[in-house]
């Protein structure tokens, strides 16, 4: 950040994220905390579900911007919100700019709205959303839902999104005012500074073949995923193995499938494992698939995992739901969802022009460093916290 950047006053920026709430998802507003240019607050609930475990708020390795507050309905995005304290905070803060990462029909984001009505009525807003397409509600929430979505929408001076896609559904449901365009970041550190044996060592502690061709997918194990699509490509490609990486419901289900498929000894499931183990998981794979498919109730809205998997210099392949081959840009491979033999294809020639691969991998780290790091992202989000504030 430039030092006439720095040459303003401090913006007071209160956020609203209940993903913080895991010291995971803070490294951006770490990075903007001490970008000098901003004085942050942020808050969050006192615990929220994560996967199958509830993380809960840990005030003494928590910076001192942070507050937790109690809320209700922890686990449920549309319909959480919080008990007490957000007027308190809001009042005694005083932000310039109040930045939401709830969605917009959200019963926070509502109350946020309704909150700075009294206690910060000049603040400006800003809210993020991670949809690019409708998504089903159930019946009796949709009109309240709605209510609060165009209220939202009335008090926003700025949106931020995932990709354009993004911004042309909230054209359909009514916000046309600014936008700023953001995908999820990672931490490449995490994934690009292990050592160069990270890959070997993690395929000799899962008995994996040397010379087998790795083919990896990591993530929630549900049907809308498409993981059985991965596990026939690699069943019909000698010597390949498949290393999944995750838990969920949907395990048994594969289980019976790869049992039916006669692949057993050629898959390898580890279950949930922690992110610094999830990046040496993905260095032994030799390369990474993203097998999405869209259901009636969900589309892939990023694919973090895909610039994770750039990060680690491994190819990456995708199926074309929602927003994936906006993800992967020209570093990687897409294929139509659920065609195995399509996806197949892709794999084979990844393992038979090393020209090819290597120039996917360049153009991957390249893509990860330039566009997905939370420095870049960090960078940005002040940038559009002065243009919203009036101070660009």
């Amino acid at each position: 950040m430039t030092d006439s950047a720095r040459s303003g006053p401090k913006l007071r920026v209160l956020v609203i994220s209940h993903p913080c709430v895991a010291p995971a998802y803070r490294r951006k507003f770490d990075l903007i905390a001490e970008s000098g240019d901003v004085e942050l607050r942020l808050i969050v609930p006192e615990a929220w579900p994560e996967e199958a475990t509830l993380v809960r708020f840990d005030a003494a390795s928590a910076p001192e911007w942070m507050r937790a507050l109690p809320a209700t309905w922890e686990g449920y995005y549309t319909r959480y919100f919080y008990k007490r304290g957000l007027a308190d905070q809001m009042r005694l803060f005083a932000p310039d700019i109040v930045h939401i990462e709830e969605e917009p029909y959200s019963l926070c984001a509502g109350q946020a709205v309704r909150t700075m009505k009294r206690h910060a009525p000049n603040a400006k807003l800003i809210f993020r959303t991670s949809v690019s397409r409708d998504i089903r509600l159930k019946s009796f929430a949709k009109p309240l839902l709605r209510f609060v979505e165009r209220s939202v929408y009335r008090r926003t001076d700025r949106a931020f999104v995932l990709s354009a896609h993004a911004k042309q559904w909230l054209a359909t449901r009514g916000y046309t005012g600014p936008t700023t365009t953001f995908p999820n970041g990672i931490d490449t550190r995490v994934y690009r500074d292990l050592g160069p044996d990270a890959g070997s060592e993690q395929r000799e502690a899962l008995d994996i073949p040397a010379s087998s061709y790795v083919v990896g997918y990591v993530g929630r194990l549900i049907p809308a995923k498409g993981i059985e699509t991965l596990l026939d490509a690699v069943g019909a490609i000698p010597d390949a193995a498949a290393l999944i990486v995750g838990d969920g419901p949907h395990r048994a289900a594969l289980d019976a499938h790869i049992a039916q498929r006669g692949i057993g000894d050629r898959v390898r499931l580890t279950g949930q494992r922690p992110p610094v183990e999830v990046a040496a998981l993905m260095h032994a794979m030799d390369a990474f698939v993203l097998p999405s498919l869209t259901t009636p109730l969900w589309v892939e809205f990023f694919g973090r995992v895909l610039a994770e998997g750039m990060a680690c210099g491994v190819p990456v392949v995708g199926s074309d739901s929602g927003e994936i081959a906006g993800t992967i840009g020209d570093a990687g491979l897409v294929f139509p969802e659920g065609d195995a033999t399509a996806l197949g294809e892709h794999l084979t020639r990844l393992r038979a022009d090393d020209a090819f691969r290597d120039g996917l991998i360049a153009k991957g780290r390249a893509r990860a460093e330039s566009e997905f790091t939370w420095e870049t992202i960090a960078a940005r989000t002040v940038a559009a916290y002065r243009e919203t504030a009036g101070a660009a």
